[in-house]
């Protein structure tokens, strides 16, 4: 049952005690609580949360694999995992794990003959340990693919890996990348990408998370659930992200306007 999960739980006992607060006639904190109540219901069991995220992958929607051109590397991001004592490769996949996926789809394509993996990394048992080193162990334990695998090593940020990917576009002399993300954060990584290197960035949007690509992803329920919140913060995030990047001068003007 809903009710029992932290969030519905939360909204129940909140509209139980404004009730009770409005028979006492304790009418501005049965307000309070009564809005809370109605913020809580609105995230978590409308379609609202999925509307606003929807606004950022709709734009990516459609977008071809086996259409987009060749490149001289294939950039995914990191964000997909992350380091795990008990999972194979010591590393646990969440839900951006289709960014993965795709990556290896562009790689099946022959869209490229080498693939970059980024992320962040973090220090488990006094051991440092790198999304992007963990990933490309297993590829080439498994052998998955022919292709070089490029590892940032640990990340900072989507800039910090635009940094690395333009260092190794120097040496190597590349031209064009294709950027394998969440369609959600596109706009702000090609951004951020075209302004800090002189590459062609084409995106290849992937880890829809709303009714753009999931089908009944959005609707609207009589209890709450974190789902909504997950996805309100998801869009916030970017958000931000996007301004602060702005801000910074991470993000230029022609950038911005996809130039």
């Amino acid at each position: 049952m809903t009710l029992l999960e932290p969030i519905g739980f939360v909204w129940g006992c909140l509209v139980v005690l404004t009730v009770v607060l409005i028979r006492k006639q304790h009418k501005r904190l049965a307000a309070a609580l009564g809005t809370l109540a109605v913020f809580i219901w609105v995230v978590g069991a409308t379609p609202l949360p999925g509307s606003l995220l929807g606004s950022l992958e709709r734009p990516w929607a459609g977008v071809k694999r086996a259409d987009l051109p060749s490149a001289d590397a294939i950039v995914l991001l990191g964000g997909f995992s992350a380091p795990s004592r008990e999972e194979v490769g010591r590393l646990h996949f969440n839900q951006n794990a289709d960014r993965a996926v795709t990556a290896m789809e562009l790689v099946r394509l022959a869209k490229s003959k080498t693939l970059v993996v980024g992320g962040s990394a973090v220090t488990v048992d006094g051991e440092p340990l790198a999304e992007a080193d963990l990933f490309k162990e297993i590829l080439v334990a498994w052998k998955v693919i022919e292709p070089e695998v490029i590892s940032l090593g640990g990340c900072k940020n989507t800039r910090h890996e635009a940094e690395k990917v333009a260092k190794l576009a120097n040496e190597r002399g590349w031209k064009r990348v294709l950027l394998v993300t969440s369609a959600s954060h596109i706009k702000r990584a090609a951004g951020v990408f075209r302004t800090t290197t002189s590459l062609e960035i084409v995106p290849a949007p992937c880890a829809f998370l709303t009714s753009v690509s999931i089908v009944t992803a959005d609707s609207t329920d009589i209890v709450p659930r974190a789902a909504g919140f997950a996805k309100l913060e998801t869009w916030l995030h970017e958000q931000i992200g996007w301004r602060v990047y702005r801000w910074r001068g991470w993000i230029s003007d022609e950038a911005a306007a996809g130039k």
